[in-house]
């Protein structure tokens, strides 16, 4: 049986398979930094028509500020905007909805850019720490990945504070600090699974970090299937040394 969905796809004269951006999964691996979040878009990407990028320096904060903001405008100044005498005139006209789910689709289309006969799609990013993302913000990232993008899942990848505030760049700041914030960060991905639990998944890096089977509850709720000597295989390969790593820029 195919895996695309009826009208979901559509076959080009020269045998190749395109997938409308709005009929893909998209998969959103949630996490901080040195929580192994490479290593699981690695193995994610064994998924037969998988295609989950890297990261792109929290670009989604932008846009899904653009979208709140689209909200805000209309519920607030719609009521007095029939007018173009008034300031907010053509508010009431703003269809913040369309506005969300087109950002989104051009983001997958053009940011993402999966190739030709993907059926999943997604990224992963590490900058949603509570020293880098406000409560507030975070809360809107994730109500704009899930109502604003089609069939979506949302992966909170933890791992052990102690073993993150003795990886690269953490170890390097002031221990209670770092504490504080992986704490304050893991109760956040905790509070907002709790909150969409059909749609978030929560998983910690020792999970799978010696055995690839501890990603099968992940692959099960995703709907998909890995063979399990493939998924040892992805994880056995090392992916980033500590000293490449890209820290996040702190917003205190």
């Amino acid at each position: 049986m195919s895996r695309f969905a009826p009208g979901a796809c559509v076959l080009r004269s020269d045998g190749t398979v395109t997938i409308s951006a709005d009929q893909m999964k998209h998969v959103f691996i949630v996490a901080y930094g040195r929580t192994g979040s490479t290593a699981l878009m690695h193995a994610l990407n064994c998924i037969d028509g998988a295609c989950i990028r890297g990261e792109n320096g929290g670009m989604i904060r932008t846009l899904a500020e653009a979208a709140t903001l689209a909200h805000a405008a209309r519920r607030r100044h719609a009521h007095d905007s029939a007018e173009d005498t008034r300031p907010w005139y053509g508010a009431g006209d703003i269809r913040a909805r369309r506005f969300g789910a087109a950002i989104a689709r051009a983001f997958t289309r053009t940011i993402l850019a999966p190739p030709e006969g993907t059926r999943l799609t997604g990224f992963k990013e590490i900058r949603y720490a509570s020293d880098t993302l406000t409560d507030e913000d975070f809360e809107a990232v994730l109500r704009f990945m899930l109502e604003c993008f089609d069939d979506p899942y949302v992966i909170f990848l933890t791992r052990d504070p102690e073993q993150v505030a003795e990886s690269a760049w953490w170890q390097t700041r002031d221990r209670e600090a770092v504490m504080d914030v992986l704490d304050l960060t893991v109760h956040r991905f905790r509070m907002a699974h709790e909150d969409y639990p059909d749609r978030t998944f929560m998983i910690d890096h020792g999970a799978f970090d010696t055995s690839p089977e501890g990603l099968r509850p992940l692959l099960d709720w995703l709907g998909e299937d890995v063979p399990s000597d493939v998924l040892a295989r992805a994880l056995l390969q090392r992916i980033v040394m500590p000293e490449e790593a890209d820290p996040p820029r702190s917003r205190v």
